[in-house]
Parts: structure tokens; C-alpha cells; sequence
């Protein structure tokens, strides 16, 4: 039911509990802000638990589209001062919602070859610290039609704010697992003839010479480690992208979707 009391003071405890949902402190939670990233929540199949917008957003050309969705959630009107206090962003477009974090697919569940029309590859995140750069191979990952992503422990949360606007939307569709130790994936992966495939500067062969239609487990490291030699080690294979000698290497999501098209390319010939 759309609520129209304005919220004045810093102290209520609607927006305590949202900047502790924007800061990671409560698990169970997710913060969404901006238009089109709370549109795409809408139409998802994430529960909304509150929505926050600011007066300004209320008056603008902008609300029409959220106005009949808003009131089937608990929604509240804020100064913008007080909205100041609660955005992750520096220019704030003045709504916000509060969301249930997506309930995780089970490993053996994600990591299931069959009839399928998605890509037979899985990505792996080994150690991606860089929300924003999580986020957008999440968005590069569903565009090429990856089946799902994996993300170790040690890496960024593909939930935070940060990561969600990166990833335009894919993190509420895309099946995301966090938390999987390589170990896991691997294993799992081998007991269902799911090949391991390790990217790496100086792979044995490049992107171009596999047979992407064999189910593969693609595993990246982070731009400035890449994948250490414990993790190449459970490799079945490891791959390139060849580069210019003087280049050091691409950014991740620009490595994730060479490869993935790639994929996607061969796929449908």
C-alpha cells in the first residue's frame, strides 16, 4: 500500500536499516537504486520488501512508470537531504527499494548438461574483488547466454549495490552462486563430464582453437593475480586471448565476453 507520510528524520528506522542493507550488514537484504534497475527488479522475480523515493522523484515525468507497481509494496516519501543519506551514488535519482536477497541455486542443480537453449558454459570468478567488474560480467555472461555464474569465496558479493548496477539487471535473472570453493566447482563439474577450462595469460592454446559446444567450466581469475597455479593445476585445459606484446591484459568482462561469443559464435553454426 503506498504510504504517503513523508519521512523527516535521519534517525527513523526505515533508512537506518536500508544504509545498513546498502553496506553489507544485513544478508539477507539487497539495495537497488536508480530508474531502470528498480524497473528491472520489478519485473523480476525478486521480493521487494520497500521501496524509498524522494520528493522530487514523486513530481517527475519518471514516477508514472512505478506508481501503479509502488502500490503493492510498502513505500515511503523522503526529503532530499534525508535521500542524500541513504543513495550509493553520487548523482541520486531519488528511489530506492529494499529487496530479499535471491534464494542461491543449488551447485548440482546449476551445473546440469541437458537439453538446454543457453550456452553449455559456466563461468567461475576466482577471486573477483571489483564489484563493478563482477557486475558487468554477470551482464556479459547472460548477453552471450551462459548457463550461470559461480563466485569464490573471497571475492566481491555480485549483490552489492555496486555490482547490481553493473550488472543492469542480469543479477536478478542470471543463475548466481556465490561463496563455491573451486574445489566444489570442479569436482562437481568432473562427476557430470563438464570440462575445466582456466584462462590464463600464457594458456596452452587460444579461445579460438576449443570446441565450444562441449560443456565447459570457464574459469577467470581477477585482472591484477589472474588464477594462481593451484587453480591451473585442476584445469583440464587453459586458454588466451592473444594480445600485443606490449599490452598487459584486458579487463575482465572485455576477456569474458571475447571468449563467450566466441562460444555463442560456434554454437550457432
Amino acid at each position: 500500500m503506498y504510504n504517503h507520510e513523508t519521512i523527516k528524520s535521519r534517525d527513523n528506522a526505515k533508512l537506518k536499516f536500508a544504509r545498513r542493507v546498502r553496506d553489507g550488514k544485513e544478508n539477507g537484504h539487497i539495495f537497488i537504486e536508480g530508474g531502470r534497475l528498480c524497473g528491472e527488479a520489478l519485473i523480476s522475480s525478486v521480493s521487494i520488501v520497500a521501496c524509498l523515493i524522494s520528493k522530487a522523484f514523486q513530481e517527475s515525468s519518471s514516477f508514472g512508470r512505478f506508481e501503479s507497481e509502488l502500490r503493492q509494496v510498502e513505500s515511503f516519501l523522503i526529503t532530499e537531504s534525508l535521500f542524500d543519506s541513504i543513495s550509493d551514488t553520487k548523482t541520486p535519482q531519488g528511489i530506492v527499494m529494499i529487496a530479499e536477497r535471491p534464494k542461491p541455486i543449488a551447485l548440482n542443480e546449476l551445473l546440469t548438461v541437458g537439453e538446454n537453449r543457453r550456452l553449455p558454459v559456466w563461468v567461475y570468478l576466482y577471486k573477483v574483488n571489483n564489484p563493478s567488474n563482477l557486475g558487468a560480467v554477470l551482464r556479459t555472461s547472460e548477453a552471450a547466454g551462459a548457463r550461470g555464474v559461480m563466485v569464490s569465496p573471497d571475492s566481491a558479493d555480485a549483490f552489492l549495490p555496486k555490482s547490481l548496477r553493473a550488472s543492469m539487471g542480469s543479477a536478478f535473472r542470471l543463475p548466481t552462486v556465490t561463496d563455491v570453493a573451486i574445489e566444489d566447482a570442479v569436482s562437481i563439474a568432473r562427476e557430470k563430464g563438464i570440462y575445466i577450462t582456466a584462462v590464463d595469460a600464457d594458456g596452452e592454446s587460444t579461445y579460438l582453437d576449443i570446441d565450444w559446444k562441449k560443456p565447459r567450466l570457464l574459469i577467470f581469475g581477477s585482472e591484477a593475480e589472474g588464477l594462481p597455479d593451484e587453480v591451473l593445476s585442476r584445469a583440464d585445459e587453459t586458454i588466451k586471448v592473444p594480445m600485443q606484446a606490449n599490452v598487459e591484459s584486458l579487463n575482465l568482462a572485455v576477456s569474458t565476453g571475447i571468449i563467450l561469443f566466441e562460444a555463442k559464435r560456434q554454437s550457432e553454426n
